[in-house]
């Protein structure tokens, strides 16, 4: 699940917020492909998805919440822009949007 339907949506996932709708989507995707369903096809879920989204160490399989890892990823563009306020790519994004602090 984490080499292929997570690897998907990341471009998409740190440049926009993701819509609850996408989210839930995409969450219902990964679930059916973990428990082995089909499209229309449900199983039994044997373990709360929360436990899968935790970490390995804290049992859980390391698999990312996906609203979570986009607010990460804005989160980063956000550090970014207030650490790298001389930088060429700011200068152009303030000029263009205005400056946001």
């Amino acid at each position: 699940i984490k080499a292929t339907l997570t690897s998907i949506p990341i471009f998409y996932l740190s440049f926009f917020r993701i819509p609850n709708r996408v989210v839930e989507k995409l969450t219902q995707i990964h679930r059916r492909f973990l428990w082995g369903g089909g499209l229309d096809e449900k199983k039994i879920a044997w373990v709360k998805w929360d436990t899968i989204c935790l970490p390995k160490d804290k049992g859980g399989l390391g698999i990312k919440d996906i609203r979570t890892f986009n607010r990460a990823l804005l989160g980063k563009w956000r550090w970014n822009l207030m650490q790298q306020h001389d930088d060429l790519w700011v200068k152009i994004l303030n000029s263009k949007y205005g400056g946001w602090r």
